[in-house]
C-alpha cells in the first residue's frame, strides 16, 4: 500500500512539473492572442513565442528530475538550466552568447547518451540494451520485473501480454536514442505512462508527442483497486517510443 501511494504521487509530481509549466506557456499565448484581437494589447505573438519557447526546455528538464533517478537528476538539471539562460536571455536579463551552445550541443548529448546508459540504480540494475542490434521479448512466455530498457541505435519490442508479473507493480524506464521501442498492453493491467522526447517521438496510445521538444502523459485503468500496474517512464532522443493496446 504504502509503495503503491508513493508511484501515485510521483506520478502526480511528473504531470504537475511537466504539463502544469506547458500549459501555462499556451494559456498565455491565447490571452495575448484574446486581448490583442480586442485591441487592449498589441502583442507580438512571435516576440511571446521566441520569448517562452525555452521553457519547454525548463518542461523537459522537470521530467528528467521527477525520475529521481541519478541519471534523470544530472540530465534534468542541465536541461532546465539550459532553458532558464535560454529564456533569461530572451528575456534581456542575460548576456549570453548561445552559439557557445550550439558548439556545446553534440557533446553534451552524447554526455546524456551516456550517463542515462551508466548511472542505473539497483531497482533497474537488470536492464536490456541494444546497441545497433535488436531485444525482443514477444514470442513466449517470460518474466516481466522491474527494469531499464535503452535502444541505441536499435529496436526493442517488448510483448507484456505474454508477460508474467514478478510483483504486483512494476516500473519499466524506457529510453530511446537514436532508436525504437515498442511494447503492446495486456486490457486487465492498470497503467500509467508519462513521456519526454528531444527531437523524437512518443505515441502513448494513440496520444502523441513529438517535435523538438515534447511532453505527453496518460492513465488506463483502477490503479487502487487492479492487482496488476504497470509504470512506464519513456525518454526519446532522437528515436521513437509506441505503446499499444
Amino acid at each position: 500500500m504504502f509503495l503503491r501511494k508513493q508511484k501515485e504521487r510521483e506520478y502526480i509530481m511528473e504531470r504537475l512539473g511537466g504539463r502544469y509549466l506547458a500549459g501555462l506557456v499556451v494559456i498565455a499565448f491565447g490571452i495575448v492572442a484574446l486581448l490583442n484581437n480586442f485591441g487592449f494589447t498589441a502583442v507580438s505573438l512571435g516576440y511571446l513565442f521566441n520569448l517562452l519557447w525555452p521553457l519547454l526546455i525548463v518542461v523537459a528538464g522537470i521530467n528528467f528530475i521527477a525520475r529521481r533517478d541519478p541519471a534523470g537528476l544530472i540530465t534534468g538539471a542541465i536541461l532546465t538550466a539550459l532553458g532558464v539562460a535560454w529564456f533569461g536571455r530572451n528575456a534581456g536579463w542575460l548576456d549570453i552568447d548561445m552559439s557557445l551552445f550550439w558548439k556545446a550541443f553534440w557533446p553534451v548529448l552524447i554526455i546524456i547518451i551516456g550517463l542515462n546508459i551508466m548511472l542505473k540504480n539497483e531497482h533497474n540494475s537488470r536492464g536490456n540494451i541494444a546497441i545497433m542490434g535488436s531485444v525482443e521479448k514477444k514470442h513466449e512466455p517470460w518474466e516481466l520485473r522491474s527494469a531499464e530498457y535503452t535502444a541505441f541505435m536499435g529496436g526493442i519490442d517488448l510483448d507484456i501480454r505474454k508477460a508474467r508479473f514478478t510483483q504486483p507493480e512494476i516500473t519499466l524506464t524506457l529510453s530511446a536514442i537514436m532508436g525504437g521501442i515498442s511494447v503492446i498492453l495486456p486490457p486487465d493491467v492498470a497503467v500509467t505512462c508519462n513521456g519526454t522526447s528531444i527531437l523524437g517521438g512518443i505515441d502513448l496510445m494513440g496520444r502523441g508527442s513529438g517535435g523538438i521538444l515534447g511532453s505527453t502523459s496518460m492513465q488506463s485503468g483502477d490503479l487502487k483497486n487492479s492487482d496488476k500496474i504497470l509504470h512506464l517512464k519513456c525518454t526519446t532522443i532522437m528515436g521513437g517510443i509506441e505503446i499499444k493496446q
